[in-house]
């Protein structure tokens, strides 16, 4: 009877083994090590430089920048200064000191000398005068006194003409010279403001051209940068690819051998469970029959 309970006791198992070629077989154990190999490899970093430094040239444009950005208009100080100026002038007037100022100071001496001319003219014609009268039977009468008033009239008429005149004459010079006077002070004003608005607008372009200067100095430094962006970045693609072609040498090695067309075997082994009992007892009875057949 056996034991209740036992578990059966396996006696056949059967293992299927998928074999390569023996043509074959090497390639693939080379191509297993090998990627062992290269999969055990330490990281390596890049000790190159990865971003360019800014160019010269860039840097000169920057600081070109900077100063403009910092600096008032050359110039412009100057011209804003003529325009306050002339918004503060006021033009003359030809009045009171400014009359006085034009005035002619031989005035008074041409206007004494023409009334003494008619101060002389007025007392050469009293003794016609008066021998007039006599001859007409008329002299110390009211006839004569009239008449001398009316002379006398025309000569106080003729002193005060020649007075306004002289003075009106004296006037009008005086307010001719003024206003040719004003007018180019005015006019002075006018292209002080002219010179003034070319001179900002020569400070606006002169920052102009500052500004182009450094804006082409700055093409140029980005190009000149750029240029050695590219040399860097090479470089560094360069390392790339030197650390993956190893690995990219065993991809091609492995689709290779994956093209190549070839029937791997199969094998089929069993094997035949033994029991530890069974052989300890079979090893016993041999042992028996062999001391039996020496006799004993």
């Amino acid at each position: 009877m056996g034991s209740k309970g036992s578990a059966p006791v396996e006696t056949k198992r059967e293992v299927v083994q998928t074999n390569l070629p023996d043509f074959i077989r090497p390639y693939f154990e080379r191509l297993v090590q090998r990627t062992e190999a290269e999969s055990q490899r330490d990281y390596e970093p890049y000790g190159g430089q990865r971003l360019a430094d800014p160019s010269q040239d860039l840097l000169t444009a920057e600081q070109q920048v900077r100063d403009l950005a910092g600096a008032g208009l050359p110039g412009l100080d100057k011209a804003m200064g003529r325009v306050e100026q002339s918004l503060d002038f006021q033009p003359r007037q030809f009045t009171g000191e400014e009359v006085d100022k034009y005035m002619s100071p031989y005035m008074d001496a041409v206007i004494a000398r023409q009334k003494q001319g008619a101060t002389e003219d007025y007392l050469a014609q009293l003794p016609k005068g008066a021998a007039q009268a006599i001859s007409a039977g008329a002299f110390g009468g009211s006839r004569e006194g009239v008449q001398r008033g009316l002379e006398q009239s025309k000569y106080l008429d003729r002193l005060a003409g020649i007075e306004e005149r002289g003075r009106q004459q004296a006037f009008d010079k005086a307010s001719g010279l003024f206003q040719a006077d004003r007018g180019a002070e005015m006019d002075a004003q006018r292209l002080g403001l002219g010179a003034a608005g070319q001179l900002a607008g020569l400070a606006t372009r002169a920052r102009a051209g500052d500004i182009e200067s450094a804006r082409l100095l700055e093409t140029i430094g980005k190009s000149q940068m750029a240029r050695d962006q590219a040399s860097l970045d090479m470089g560094y693609q360069d390392f790339l690819r030197q650390q993956g072609y190893p690995a990219e040498k065993l991809g091609l090695f492995s689709s290779i051998l994956r093209g190549i067309p070839i029937q791997p075997s199969r094998t089929t082994a069993q094997y035949q469970a033994t029991n530890p009992f069974k052989d300890i007892l079979g090893t016993g009875i041999a042992a028996l029959g062999a001391y039996k057949g020496m006799g004993y």
